[in-house]
């Protein structure tokens, strides 16, 4: 049987095809998927912010209403003084879709690690208590390996936070991650790359999967999982319904990986 201690979720982002694209304009409807993301077996979704904040007000309603849940807010905002207004924008978001957290990532300036301290503090106070900021400590911040990240958090002294490790393309630092926060990993974002970062299927690298899912249950993860990208972005014919597809198969993968 499934072990359902994680939720899966789908990330929006994975089938947006201008996700990288200039002004971010979504190319499909989130609200016209969510039937099917339920069918084929997802728990809830992560929510690329700009197939919110640059819908029409119809979308805005669709997904306010759907019994799908938006699980997780994906939040682009800077932790500065340049991303208030974005910052805003996400807070009467994630008030209006009730998701359970909301993904943020820090800047790369060692010399404005105060100034994302102090904005983390007051951004804390303006989300609902209920929500949980989710750090994303992506390759490139300030906090891109666990020591840097456990300084930080430590300083920052705020209630209601998580961890979002990427177990299958970070692998190598992921017993490192689980042994410096333990419980405090919340999320997993999902995506498979070959060493010259190409994206491909989970079953493309059996024994990386496989590895992932053996440090994660063994560090007694029982948080969620989005899966982020798949076989077949930033490809020259790049589709939705292939990226689809891929998408099925990482999940079956997975899931025959996880009844095991």
């Amino acid at each position: 049987m499934l072990n359902k201690a994680w939720q899966l979720y789908i990330g929006t982002i994975l089938l947006e095809v201008n996700r990288h694209g200039e002004g971010k304009t979504p190319t499909y409807q989130v609200s016209e998927w969510t039937n099917r993301f339920a069918k084929d077996g997802f728990d809830g979704m992560e929510l690329w912010e700009y197939h919110a904040t640059l819908a029409g007000p119809g979308e805005a309603a669709a997904l306010q209403t759907s019994a799908f849940p938006t699980a997780i807010y994906n939040s682009y905002a800077s932790m500065d003084e340049a991303g208030r207004n974005d910052r805003e924008r996400a807070t009467a978001w994630v008030k209006r879709l009730s998701p359970w957290g909301i993904k943020f990532n820090v800047g790369k300036k060692f010399e404005d690690r105060e100034i994302y301290i102090a904005t983390l503090r007051g951004w804390r106070d303006q989300l609902p208590n209920e929500v949980c900021l989710l750090c994303e400590c992506h390759p490139g911040s300030i906090i891109d390996d666990p020591t840097a990240a456990k300084l930080f958090f430590d300083e920052l002294n705020i209630e209601g936070w998580g961890i979002i490790v990427h177990p299958l393309n970070r692998l190598e630092s992921l017993q490192a991650w689980f042994d410096t926060f333990g419980s405090a990993i919340m999320h997993a974002h999902l995506q498979m790359r070959t060493d010259d970062r190409t994206v491909i299927r989970f079953d493309r690298r059996p024994d990386r999967t496989k590895e992932a899912v053996r440090i994660m249950r063994e560090a007694g993860f029982k948080g969620s999982c989005s899966f982020e990208f798949t076989e077949g972005m930033n490809t020259r014919d790049e589709n939705i319904n292939d990226l689809w597809d891929n998408t099925l198969s990482d999940l079956a993968y997975l899931e025959e990986i996880l009844s095991s």
